[in-house]
């Protein structure tokens, strides 16, 4: 794990692109196994934005953990509710849309006002099944901030699994494993 934190440091460290990467854009993702949640969020908080802000590195913490509650109006919540009785196929889609829509503009949000700063989203199991990673990085390729994201999951066959689900596919960002 320190390896990995210890990479993403030295990305960190050197000034955001005007136009992303040749191959990439700024977006990073931090590929850790699921069952490693727990210590992966204890040294992410506990150690690696502290030294950012020690470092006066411009960062900013995103925590999913009850983004969907927070995010979404209140009447669109309970509409959702009412809509799960009839088609829970069509909530789940609908929650999803939304939930990715959310997130790409709050991410876009803390980019507006900050930018060059790196958002860091933790917490992303929060938002499992209905989130597709690689959709809101797609979104975000122009933003002038680093996106980095927790991703508790792997790379098999070339794909990545969220979760041990298949997430879409198509990053353009930095990938940093878990070793």
């Amino acid at each position: 794990m320190q390896s990995m934190f210890t990479a993403l440091f030295g990305i960190l460290e050197k000034p955001l692109q005007p136009g992303g990467g040749v191959k990439t854009d700024n977006s990073i993702l931090l590929v850790y196994p699921p069952e490693k949640e727990l210590d992966f969020r204890e040294h992410l908080l506990d150690r690696f934005l502290p030294l950012l802000q020690a470092r006066q590195m411009p960062c900013y913490g995103l925590d999913l953990t009850g983004f969907l509650f927070d995010n979404l109006p209140e009447e669109t919540i309970q509409d959702l509710q009412e809509d799960e009785f009839n088609d829970y196929q069509w909530l789940k889609q609908g929650l999803a849309k939304r939930g990715e829509l959310a997130l790409q503009q709050r991410i876009a949000a803390i980019a507006a006002e900050a930018p060059g700063c790196t958002v860091l989203v933790y917490a992303t199991v929060a938002l499992y099944p209905l989130v597709r990673f690689g959709e809101i990085l797609r979104g975000l390729r122009d933003l002038p901030c680093r996106t980095v994201l927790a991703f508790p999951g792997e790379e098999r066959g070339g794909k990545l699994h969220f979760m041990n689900q298949l997430d879409g596919g198509n990053y353009l960002a930095v990938k940093l494993f878990w070793r």
